[in-house]
């Protein structure tokens, strides 16, 4: 805009100038043919009066040869009052008259000689006239002496004037002449400057017209710029070298709830949060200084009284003639700020609980590391693991299952210090930072208080949840890093696990030897398999009113080279870890029909038992799972009712359609289901209609102290007669005391199995067991 401005005046200015150098020179060749003009006029005249002084001469010189001829007749009248001498002194006032007009015309040398002969003449003529005074006739001497007195004079002023005229003439002739070019030139120059100014006009005419066209789109641009910086969502603010503002968009209105010029002369800094005005000043002295742009975030107070987070953009403009500012550019990032808050809460909290995640723990436990060792205080970790949870979980549901991990959460908050940090690291694990112990009682201490804060009973869904806790105690002085720490915490808790769960137990280095020989076992169940390290047991199942061996339960140890044998509870979870129990699971399928196959061979007709084999949560998953079984069973000539599956109750809280289709399509092959630790749970209550199963086993937990406690005796029946009214039968699992036994068979229990009528065997012992028909039943009490 200020680039077309100076155009348009570079061309105004240019014109004028034009148009002013044109007048100029037009006029000043005017005036030379004006002055040339003029001096022609002069001329002229000069040349009509030296024609009139040549006229005078010869008047005078016919009035001598006059008197000449009265004075020869004698007729002369030489008075004054005479008509001679009247006519000669008009001729001579004449002449001098006409001379001294030509002088003053036309100065010079041949007009002095008339002025100077004019005189002689006129005291020439006083002479002749003093001497015919009073004479009728003059003598010859003084004809002769007028004669020669007066003709040379009048013949030098007769050529001089001639001279004078044709001078005149001549000179008058070139004036005429340059008056002429001059009037031409003018003419032609100011045609000339009249063309290259109408040219230039009509130039200036066009740019003029640019300009306008120019000015109308600047106009319509800064209308929009305008537009949109008053309804911008940003507000551009224009600060003087003092810091001071000089201008806000509208916009400021929706920003701040401000007029547009309620800041106009105050220092921008003062609707700067205090706590952030340090920031900010900082912020505006670099935009002064080094003439950068740059930008930052801090709090601004609203009209209303709250604080808006507002991201300011500043760019240094005064140097700039049209800005001359400093330029802020402000938004609201409140709902950002927000945003990212959230952001950041979630990325270093738990979503469950609200409790410190993992990232979180792990780096304020850092922290506290590092001032351990300028204070010289020790950090203590605290490990806890909820007992049984996932029994809890796959009982109730997921969704119950994070209700009591949240209320847990809040019953751990409640009893922690205001130092500690509480964490939920996945599952049902959550570590708390005790920053700063004295002694590995004031850890214990802490987390008595923790137990104690969960004895009381959660009520979920109508029903009372008693929720115990291990939990595991490392101390650390800066030693030890994070992670260490964490792991060492981690082992207690699994000691206090080992010991009875409910418990605590603080870290021990043997506890560290166990975990690594845990791990190395992790990485031998490969091996294993490959080198046939496995081996089956069977548990048999009994018919408590007939007395006989029905089934067996298929029971796998692991025969370790360096460690004896193995117990399941030792190596199956880490093959659950480890994903190898898919493999693990098939061979022990494939060996339980194997065996059971040689058992009906070699009764040889008698009633085989049939083969109870546990399937776990990821060999269910498989989609091929059923064409595994299937395979098992043709591999083994195995009658398809011989074999039954023993699926856990909390698989029917996973995915109940998902194992619904899956049981559907091994109920297809023609062998049994069983429902394992029944009654631990809830969930299959609600899935009996619609599951296809065959057996229920209540669980050993309610059958220990099944002859003293009327309460499980009540439950145990009801399990029995639900049985009986779906047509399936049930297992009481756990029989070790013959009261237990009775009990049970008074109940109408159709089947147990337990130490009391045998341990788990091998499978040569299991065909003996069969041959010598030993069931060993109790006796009556």
């Amino acid at each position: 805009m200020w680039g077309v401005r100076r155009w348009v005046a570079g061309v105004s200015l240019g014109g004028m100038v034009i148009a002013l150098i044109s007048v100029l020179v037009v006029g000043a060749m005017v005036a030379a043919a004006v002055v040339s003009r003029q001096s022609a006029d002069v001329h002229r005249r000069a040349e009509v009066l030296a024609d009139q002084v040549h006229a005078s001469t010869q008047e005078m010189s016919a009035l001598k040869w006059r008197a000449n001829s009265e004075v020869l007749e004698g007729t002369a009248d030489l008075s004054l009052s005479g008509p001679l001498v009247l006519d000669g002194t008009r001729i001579v006032s004449q002449l001098h008259g006409e001379i001294a007009a030509l002088s003053r015309l036309a100065p010079g040398a041949d007009a002095a000689r008339l002025q100077r002969d004019v005189r002689r003449l006129y005291l020439g003529g006083l002479q002749v006239l003093a001497l015919a005074q009073g004479r009728r006739h003059l003598s010859r001497a003084t004809k002769a002496a007028m004669q020669s007195q007066f003709q040379p004079l009048l013949d030098r002023m007769d050529n001089d004037a001639k001279h004078i005229a044709e001078l005149q003439q001549v000179v008058a002739g070139g004036a005429l002449e340059r008056s002429l070019a001059a009037s031409i030139g003018s003419l032609l120059l100011g045609i000339g400057a009249l063309a290259v100014l109408a040219l230039r006009l009509a130039r200036l005419r066009r740019g003029t017209i640019l300009a306008e066209q120019v000015r109308a789109v600047e106009r319509r641009s800064e209308q929009r710029i305008r537009a949109l910086v008053e309804h911008s969502s940003d507000v551009v603010s224009l600060l003087g070298r003092d810091l001071r503002v000089r201008w806000q968009a509208a916009s400021v209105r929706r920003l701040l709830g401000l007029e547009p010029g309620a800041l106009v002369g105050a220092p921008i800094a003062s609707i700067v949060h205090p706590d952030d005005k340090a920031l900010f000043d900082a912020f505006l002295s670099a935009r002064l200084k080094d003439g950068t742009a740059g930008r930052v975030r801090a709090r601004l107070l609203h009209a209303s009284g709250r604080w808006c987070y507002v991201e300011t953009v500043g760019e240094n403009r005064l140097d700039d003639p049209a800005v001359e500012s400093l330029v802020l550019n402000m938004r609201d990032v409140s709902e950002r700020k927000e945003f990212e808050d959230q952001l950041r809460h979630q990325a270093f909290h738990d979503a469950l609980t609200g409790h410190a995640n993992r990232a979180l723990f792990k780096d304020r436990l850092r922290h506290a590391l590092a001032g351990s060792l300028r204070t010289h205080r020790a950090v203590a970790v605290l490990f806890l693991d909820i007992d049984d949870f996932k029994t809890i979980n796959d009982s109730l549901g997921h969704r119950a299952g994070d209700e009591l991990l949240r209320r847990v959460a809040a019953r751990i908050d409640a009893v922690v210090r205001p130092t500690d940090t509480a964490a939920r690291l996945g599952g049902d694990e959550f570590s708390i930072l005790l920053d700063g112990v004295d002694s590995d009682e004031e850890a214990h201490v802490i987390a008595g208080r923790i137990r104690h804060a969960l004895t009381d009973p959660f009520i979920m869904d109508e029903r009372e949840l008693t929720v115990t806790a291990s939990i595991g105690i490392a101390h650390g002085d800066g030693s030890l890093d994070a992670s260490d720490l964490l792991r060492n915490a981690d082992m207690a808790m699994y000691a206090a696990k080992e010991t009875g769960k409910d418990s605590v137990r603080t870290f021990e280095h043997t506890m560290h030897r166990r975990a690594l020989a845990r791990l190395e076992l992790r990485g031998e169940l490969a091996r294993a398999l490959a080198n046939h390290e496995f081996e089956l047991d069977y548990q048999p199942i009994v018919s408590l009113q007939a007395g006989r061996t029905v089934g067996v339960e298929a029971l796998v140890r692991w025969q370790h080279p360096t460690r004896g044998r193995l117990a399941p509870g030792q190596f199956i979870p880490l093959a659950e870890e480890t994903g190898q129990i898919v493999s693990l699971g098939r061979w022990i399928l494939e060996q339980a029909c194997a065996d059971a196959h040689q058992w009906a061979l070699a009764l040889n007709g008698t009633q085989p038992p049939y083969v109870s084999v546990n399937v776990s949560v990821r060999q269910l998953r498989e989609d091929n799972f059923a064409e595994t079984v299937a395979t098992a069973l043709a591999a083994s000539a195995l009658q398809h009712r011989s074999l039954v599956l023993e699926l856990t109750e909390g698989l029917l809280a996973d995915d109940p359609h998902a194992i619904t289709r899956q049981v559907q399509q091994l109920k297809t092959l023609g062998l049994r289901v069983a429902i394992d630790d029944f009654g631990t749970g809830y969930s299959a209550l609600a899935q009996l209609q619609h599951l296809p199963v065959d057996i229920l086993k209540i669980d050993k937990s309610f059958i220990d102290g099944l002859q003293v406690r009327h309460q499980k005796a009540n439950l145990v029946q009801g399990i029995i007669n639900l049985g009986h009214s779906l047509q399936l039968d049930v297992i009481a699992e756990g029989i070790e005391q013959p009261q237990q036994a009775h009990r049970l068979k008074a109940m109408q229990s159709p089947l147990g199995q337990g130490f009391l009528y045998s341990p788990p065997i091998h499978a040569d012992a299991v065909l003996a067991r069969l041959t010598t028909h030993d069931s060993r039943l109790p006796a009556a009490p």
